[in-house]
């Protein structure tokens, strides 16, 4: 008897579980709403998800540049819409975090869309981080020239070697 009370409960409880599917698991929005900026390359969403800046890392904490990289990313993000654009097979890093080109989204105030990701290293806020074994990323031309265009004006990161 007391096998058939607890059939019933690991029934009840199965049947009530929330459901989530696999697709849900591997989802990766195309547009979403900045909800907090946790450091200049990284970004939380609305929807709880974390995305890292694809091929671009800003200063750590405790390092020099750390809270302008931080700040001018809040600047960018906080509160604003944003279109999301993956590398295919690279979408997620080993932390789960997406990794994405991360665009603001014209608006009223913004006439056009602005990459995130460009304008930081435009700003000698971020370094542009490329790996030898992987092809090449969709914006790498973009980045490394606006990149080299940083270190000779010495900007931000350039200025501190």
């Amino acid at each position: 008897l007391a096998g058939t009370k607890y059939q019933g409960q690991i029934k009840d409880a199965i049947e009530n579980q929330p459901t989530v599917n696999n697709q849900q698991l591997l989802e990766f929005p195309k547009e979403a709403k900045v909800k907090r900026v946790i450091d200049g390359d990284t970004l939380e969403l609305e929807s709880g998800k974390t995305v890292r800046l694809e091929g671009v890392n800003t200063p750590e904490v405790n390092q020099p540049l750390h809270d302008q990289a931080a700040e001018f990313t809040r600047k960018l993000t906080l509160n604003q819409k944003v279109r999301l654009e993956y590398e295919k097979g690279y979408e997620q890093d080993k932390f789960g975090r997406l990794l994405a080109y991360v665009f603001v989204i014209k608006s009223p105030k913004l006439p056009y869309e602005i990459l995130v990701n460009l304008e930081l290293v435009k700003a000698g806020l971020a370094k542009v981080s490329v790996y030898e074994k992987r092809r090449p990323l969709i914006y790498q031309d973009q980045l490394l020239k606006t990149q080299a265009q940083a270190k000779l004006k010495k900007l931000g990161v350039w200025n501190l070697q």
